[in-house]
């Protein structure tokens, strides 16, 4: 049963309304409903699909012909782009997913093989050809090869991790859109409570091209007064 009750405070002459009993816990529970509705929108929004990795020059990946031993190989594409599959010949990898070239290469080797393989995978090694930045406050800022799968904190481990000054809670990562050079989307990611409190979730996988930034605890604090924090600027 919903409760309502008008209390009049002599003083001021104002009515005031107060709820109690069921409203209270109808209000409640709406609060509840609003926030997983807010945090399962961010969710989503992290939830973009990791696109495929486009192998480039100095890349090298593994071509496996299943039945046909002797045709596995590893093979390393050069500055032009043109890399050389046995017994294929010139092929033009540059440019191309590990999916693209898998079917690129099964259909080329159809006039060569009697008997068709009923398997052929085709596998990055190394992914030379995209980097990401990292930047600020670790121990060697630079580029870093884009190692196919990579985290925010697996990049800033391989760039020295962060210095005494670093403020970890507010590492920005910049990512270009690859449709519009001149836009970009910053995400703030909060590593030490990826490493101090176990909260994985909050690291996000990075992707070709991204720059990682750990501020220091001075500029950060800075740029709270100006923008409020979130998980995207």
């Amino acid at each position: 049963m919903n409760h309502e009750r008008t209390l009049k405070f002599p003083a001021g002459g104002r009515l005031f309304t107060v709820l109690t009993g069921s409203t209270l816990i109808i209000m409640f529970l709406c609060g509840l409903a609003y926030a997983a509705a807010q945090d399962s929108a961010a969710d989503k929004q992290e939830e973009e699909p990791i696109p495929e990795y486009v192998l480039g020059p100095g890349d090298r990946f593994r071509v496996r012909v299943w039945g046909y031993e002797d045709l596995d190989q590893e093979v390393f594409i050069p500055p032009s782009g043109t890399a050389v599959v046995y017994p294929i010949g010139d092929i033009q990898a540059s440019g191309h997913t590990a999916s693209e070239l898998d079917e690129i290469i099964s259909d080329a080797l159809r006039k060569y093989l009697k008997q068709q393989p009923s398997v052929i995978t085709v596998t990055p090694l190394t992914y030379l050809h995209s980097q990401v930045y990292v930047l600020g406050e670790v121990g060697s800022p630079g580029l870093y090869p884009f190692a196919g799968k990579m985290t925010v904190l697996e990049a800033v481990t391989r760039a020295g991790n962060p210095t005494p000054r670093a403020a970890v809670q507010q590492v920005r990562v910049t990512r270009p859109d690859p449709k519009n050079p001149d836009k970009a989307k910053i995400l703030v990611v909060d590593l030490d409570s990826v490493i101090h409190k176990g909260e994985a979730s909050k690291d996000i996988q990075l992707r070709p091209g991204d720059i990682v930034y750990v501020p220091d605890v001075v500029s950060a604090a800075q740029h709270n007064k100006e923008t409020p924090h979130g998980t995207e600027e």
